[in-house]
């Protein structure tokens, strides 16, 4: 028997008795990561790694302000044949290698104190709507 016009509040005919399933959200934050590298710089007596790329910087300027007069003055030296010099290149060739000889590097691999290392890690947030489940 079907009654027109007359339809109780709060119930919806076409989802009557049908299943509906729960909507689930879950909402996930990243991790957050914090290092402070501060002890391993001092330990090691290193320099902060933008004070040390200006300072490599302004070396790599000089000396390749040195190469260039370097250059010139071996240029001007074989351009001199009033100087009577023999075996200028021989001699160019013995001071180029003398003065990019091998250098000595030293290396300390660990230092004493380690990096502060902070994870913040967060649950994930998890929301469940039943929309049309009944509570027992």
């Amino acid at each position: 028997m079907e009654v027109r016009g007359m339809r109780p509040t709060g119930i919806d005919s076409s989802t009557w008795g049908k299943y509906i399933p729960a909507k689930l959200t879950v909402r996930l934050r990243p991790a957050e990561l914090f290092t402070d590298w501060t002890s391993v710089f001092n330990d090691l007596e290193l320099k902060r790694p933008q004070s040390l790329m200006r300072d490599l910087e302004q070396e790599a300027r000089s000396q390749g302000l040195e190469n260039i007069a370097i250059k010139a003055q071996e240029g001007d030296r074989m351009a001199n044949l009033a100087a009577g010099e023999k075996n200028v290149f021989g001699a160019i060739a013995h001071t180029r290698y003398m003065r990019n000889g091998q250098k000595e590097i030293t290396v300390e691999a660990l230092p004493h104190q380690g990096v502060y290392i902070d994870f913040r890690i967060y649950p994930p947030e998890i929301h469940v709507d039943p929309r049309g489940a009944l509570p027992r």
